[in-house]
């Protein structure tokens, strides 16, 4: 099981100094600074000084080590150490401009309503309470990390109230970061022009749908087919009464096994081309059934289909005037990260990064 600070402060927050001397960090001390005889023992373990502020090895190395657990199912070798580097850099990057902008924030002398704090680290120990079966059994978690339930709070009331001076400082700047970020039409034709890949739409269609599972391709062969069978002859029962002239959203209620939709007479709504990765859909759908048709019973991979086909719209370049929002909200983003970056760089001349050898 995760430690109660892990539960609490989501990783990479954590200061060695805590896992460690198995005590919440001193807020009273200098910020980054760690207090009285543990400082000694975690020079080694200081792997980045921003002002005076530290990143631990622990901060850095114990989110890696969790979502290596979660990528070795996935990625190996080379590939796994590959994805494991960007993830570091990234998240180095990220603690980095956490510290600068608490600097900046306490250079600023900003301050967050310490009601709110309170109140926001009393409702998350309420809540990391509740990841144990009682009271006892967070009690005894306290105690095997040397931890009092005091202790806890203030060691999350630390974080909340860094959390609330970096978000109200970045809360100032957004207008500072849009100004100037206006984009001019001729700038919206150039985009466009140019990366016309992006504006691509593949052919869709609007449908309705009746939907029956195929049984666990686990099951012995012999029941497998049995309910196999069965299911497709539930299907073709349905079929027929549609045929007979009932109404589709009638019967999907009353046959379909995806019942969001079923609920919905079948409806499902508009659909690309290879959307759901089924390629017998995708062939009744976009080659066969013309609007207002409805298909036979279609054997699949996931399941047993029947579709109405309510429209389809063939794919192509999507106009100008119809994504010209999108590719002005982008570039106007691009530019505002662009200011964000050159200001976050700026904060590195103030409060110098140092990585430590």
């Amino acid at each position: 099981m995760k430690t109660l600070r892990l539960l609490l402060a989501a990783a990479w927050v954590l200061s060695l100094a805590a896992a460690a001397a198995g005590a919440a960090v001193d807020t009273g001390r200098a910020a980054g600074t760690p207090a009285g005889p543990v400082k000694a023992a975690l020079v080694d373990d200081i792997v980045f000084q921003v002002g005076n502020e530290i990143i631990t090895r622990f901060e850095i190395e114990e989110p890696l080590r969790q979502l290596a657990e979660r990528m070795r199912s996935e990625y190996r070798g080379q590939e796994l150490q590959d994805k494991l580097q960007t993830a570091r850099t990234k998240l180095v990057q990220r603690l980095v401009e956490e510290k600068l902008l608490l600097l900046e924030a306490r250079a600023q002398k900003l301050e967050v309503p310490e009601t709110q704090v309170t109140q926001r680290a009393k409702q998350q120990m309420e809540a990391l309470r509740k990841q144990f079966p009682g009271d006892q059994a967070f009690r005894d978690q306290l105690k095997r990390e040397h931890l009092t339930e005091g202790e806890l709070l203030k060691y999350q009331e630390k974080m909340i109230r860094e959390a609330l001076l970096r978000q109200q400082l970045l809360q100032g700047k957004i207008q500072e970061f849009s100004t100037g970020a206006e984009v001019s039409d001729d700038q919206l034709q150039k985009y466009y022009s140019e990366h016309s890949a992006e504006f691509k739409r593949p052919d869709r269609a609007r449908v309705s749908q009746i939907f029956m599972n195929r049984p666990d391709p686990g099951l012995p062969a012999d029941l497998f087919a049995r309910q196999d069978d069965e299911a497709r002859r539930k299907m073709e029962e349905a079929l027929a009464q549609l045929r007979a002239g009932k109404d589709f959203a009638a019967v999907a209620l009353h046959y379909s096994e995806h019942r969001v939709t079923a609920e919905k007479g079948g409806e499902v709504g508009w659909l690309e081309k290879g959307e759901i990765g089924l390629p017998e859909f995708d062939r009744e759908v976009f080659e066969k059934l013309r609007v207002g048709q409805t298909s036979g019973v279609i054997g699949t991979a996931r399941g047993f289909f029947i579709v109405h086909l309510e429209d389809r719209q063939p794919g192509g370049v999507i106009p100008f005037d119809e994504v010209k929002g999108r590719i002005r909200q982008k570039l106007m983003n691009e530019g505002s990260e662009d200011r964000y970056r050159a200001w976050v760089e700026s904060l590195k001349q103030k409060y110098p990064v140092v990585e430590m050898k």
